[in-house]
């Protein structure tokens, strides 16, 4: 009789250590992809898109990538991961260009409240890389610091989703020698492939 309560308690605890296992089974998790927007520099408070001639074309885009562990235990899924994101924002006519670039790199964390809802928020160090088509040097800065926040529609199975998303990305750097404050920001809609654990 002892023996086989023996066995019963062992079999439940067995059943019991595998059902939380698959409730928080933990793996890796990746993300990476692109995004089209709207930007907005500002140098020392000042806009650049003010002072631009009207035959001057604007575009926003960005990039990101994430790479962390997860879910963890909690109430809903959560993934602790390292990001490294940015933004471009381009000024052009024809062949010519200006391009300010921002970027991140720094701890983040998602969430899912709802299965196929994903959120995200990231905050660390930033530097800027500007470019232009003028044979003249740009700027590149003493650091600075960003955060971005995200929402976005996950589809996709247990390992691999399309992200459907909005992101809001926001850099404030010290440019060198000329010891400008460059303010970089940008709305942007983004695509990404991922891979997690659910």
């Amino acid at each position: 009789m002892r023996t086989n309560l023996s066995k019963l308690a062992l079999m439940a605890s067995f059943v019991l250590a595998m059902s939380f296992n698959s409730a928080y089974a933990q793996g890796v998790y990746f993300d990476i992809g692109l995004g089209y927007g709207s930007a907005t520099t500002k140098l020392d408070g000042h806009d650049v898109s003010d002072g631009t001639p009207s035959d001057i074309n604007e575009i926003g885009v960005d990039f990101g990538l994430k790479v962390g562990y997860g879910p963890f235990p909690a109430p809903v899924p959560v993934y602790v991961v390292g990001v490294l994101g940015g933004i471009g924002h381009r000024f052009y006519k024809d062949s010519d260009y200006v391009q300010f670039n921002s970027y991140l790199f720094g701890p983040g964390v998602i969430v899912y409240p709802v299965d196929i809802l994903q959120l995200g928020f990231a905050i660390g160090t930033s530097w800027v890389a500007n470019q232009t088509s003028d044979p003249i040097k740009m700027y590149d800065s003493d650091g600075g610091h960003a955060w971005e926040l995200s929402a976005a529609v996950d589809l996709g199975g247990e390992s691999h989703a399309c992200l459907l998303g909005i992101k809001y990305f926001s850099a404030t750097n010290t440019l060198k020698t000329s010891k400008v404050e460059q303010e970089s920001s940008a709305v942007s809609i983004f695509v990404k492939y991922a891979f997690r654990t659910k």
